[in-house]
């Protein structure tokens, strides 16, 4: 059954996990809206749109330590040790696109051979959801069926009612922290769940930015030597902007860091298929050019990883690679040309 949560004590809702878990909300911080450490003077309780950055720092960070490697003893015995996260936390306010987003993060570390440092921080990590009852100028998320609503892939989604949320459970992991705090939900109503089912078909309605997948996935098996990425690509300023605001972007490069003498940290970070060194071997790059670069990102999206996972799209239309771009491409008009082309 679904609850009912005053708006004036999701504070108190969050605060109270904080016992027995690192929680993460969105943060009102200057004129931006950012993911970090529960704060209850920044805390933004109602707030619209989506925080500059999606949640999957959180899954697959910028930079961490997969193991180290360190000499020790008078024996100068070799030890390894591997880094995994057994941090709980809890991310309240996660936007559909964003969990949608966290799908296809699932689907690529945790399929085929599975990526034990994404899969330590998944497990003790609880995704509460937070429905948008209206659409950015950039969103396209209902263009992907990743919103405005979520109606999977969260512990526990929330709908601004105005004064109330109407919460969802969506596990049991989801139902025991109502469980733990009974006394600050109710019971949601019938017209609690009509107001919210009115609430989306207001979001849906509000989009202003469409793009027909399913004509773009058919378009981009003859549009490979179009001249629209060359020209798109002299746009490019190789920032790497639009694969680090991506929830779906995973690309990761690995080096080995000599600490010390005696220690050596084997570090991941986040790499971008935009940038120049990212296909360079010793004597060869396989994308010399940003118009291949740029053309690979959208076929990787759009065509290669729907045809390895089952359809699933790289992409959830949270438009964030639109409002962040610094040489100004919107990634709906280039695809729209595709298709129109």
């Amino acid at each position: 059954m679904a609850k009912i949560l005053h708006k004036a004590k999701l504070g108190q809702f969050l605060e109270g996990l904080r016992p027995q878990y690192k929680v993460v909300a969105p943060l009102q911080q200057g004129n931006k809206k950012t993911l970090g450490d529960l704060d209850l003077a920044q805390l933004e309780v109602g707030y619209s749109g989506k925080s500059r950055f999606p949640p999957k720092e959180y899954l697959f960070p910028e930079s961490e330590t997969l193991f180290t490697f360190e000499i020790s003893g008078q024996e100068e015995t070799v030890v390894i040790k591997e880094h995994l996260s057994e941090t709980k936390t809890v991310i309240w306010g996660i936007r559909p696109c964003d969990l949608s987003g966290i799908k296809v993060l699932d689907t690529v570390f945790l399929s085929d051979t599975i990526d034990t440092y994404y899969q330590a921080r998944r497990s003790n990590t609880l995704l509460l959801g937070l429905n948008c009852n209206e659409a950015e100028k950039a969103c396209f998320c209902s263009s992907l069926a990743a919103g405005p609503f979520a109606h999977e892939g969260f512990d526990l989604v929330f709908t601004d009612l105005t004064d109330e949320f109407l919460v969802e459970i969506g596990s049991k992991a989801g139902e025991m922290l109502i469980k733990e705090d009974t006394a600050l939900f109710s019971n949601a109503t019938s017209k609690h769940e009509e107001n919210a089912k009115l609430l989306e078909e207001k979001g849906k309605s509000s989009f202003k930015t469409w793009l027909d997948i399913k004509k773009v996935k058919a378009k981009l098996t003859s549009a490979f030597n179009s001249p629209i990425w060359d020209e798109q690509a002299s746009k490019c300023r190789i920032c790497g902007t639009c694969c680090f605001v991506c929830p779906t972007c995973h690309c990761f490069n690995i080096e080995d860091l000599r600490r010390s003498k005696k220690l050596v940290q084997r570090m991941r970070y986040w790499d971008c298929c935009q940038f120049s060194g990212f296909t360079q071997m010793a004597t060869y790059n396989s994308r010399a050019s940003q118009g291949d670069r740029w053309r690979h990102k959208i076929y990787h999206k759009f065509s290669y990883m729907p045809s390895k996972y089952n359809g699933l799209t790289g992409c959830t239309g949270c438009g964030r690679c639109i409002d962040l771009c610094q040489g100004s491409i919107n990634i709906v008009e280039v695809l729209g040309r595709v298709v129109n082309g």
